[in-house]
């Protein structure tokens, strides 16, 4: 068993800080899953956790009313976060791998980089139930009763589609196209733990 724990540096508290105040309480605990999840999966001793916590907390943002517009979510998120940490005076090489860790993390292949497939990992199993089984049960218990899934299904797949409507080329329509991912939420394992 991987234990994972939240990382706790002033920069991971501070990206925690973002996240809770610009998404709802179902899109925040959905980013602390996915870091969680992600980081049980990717057990690698060489991860940097502090970057891939950042990336976890910042990587829907761009879904938020807060920090929403025009561009498409990833990339607002990954924005988002090159801003952030460059104000807390982080070099480019990490900064650059958050904000890769954030534009990648819909990709349907395996990512290579430790940090990218935290973030990816731990999103498609918290979205979609992906590699569930690899998990014990009362780590994912454990996870559940600490950040509480809310009415995420409903409330995700509405952003889901509604970003695939605005962006037609995006990641999200690639997703649906790929594998319709809309048709997958109601039918994730998570939903019945969580019960």
């Amino acid at each position: 068993m991987v234990i994972v724990e939240i990382p706790q540096t002033p920069t991971a508290r501070a990206a925690a800080d973002l996240a809770a105040e610009a998404a709802p309480a179902y899109l925040l605990n959905h980013s602390y899953r996915a870091y969680l999840f992600g980081r049980r999966l990717v057990p690698e001793p060489d991860v940097d956790e502090e970057a891939a916590f950042v990336a976890a907390m910042i990587h829907d943002l761009g879904l938020t009313d807060a920090h929403g517009g025009a561009a498409e979510f990833a990339d607002v998120g990954a924005e988002l976060a090159c801003r952030f940490l460059e104000r807390r005076g982080w070099d480019r090489e990490r900064v650059h791998l958050v904000e890769q860790a954030i534009v990648r993390h819909t990709n349907l292949e395996p990512e290579q980089d430790p940090v990218h497939r935290v973030v990816q990992a731990g999103a498609a199993l918290d979205v979609a139930g992906l590699n569930l089984e690899a998990l014990g049960r009362d780590d994912v218990l454990d996870v559940l009763a600490a950040y509480p899934r809310h009415d995420f299904t409903t409330a995700m797949r509405a952003l889901f589609l509604a970003e695939t409507r605005r962006h037609p080329d995006g990641s999200f329509a690639r997703l649906e196209q790929a594998v319709t991912l809309s048709q997958r939420f109601g039918a994730n394992p998570l939903d019945a733990l969580a019960a």
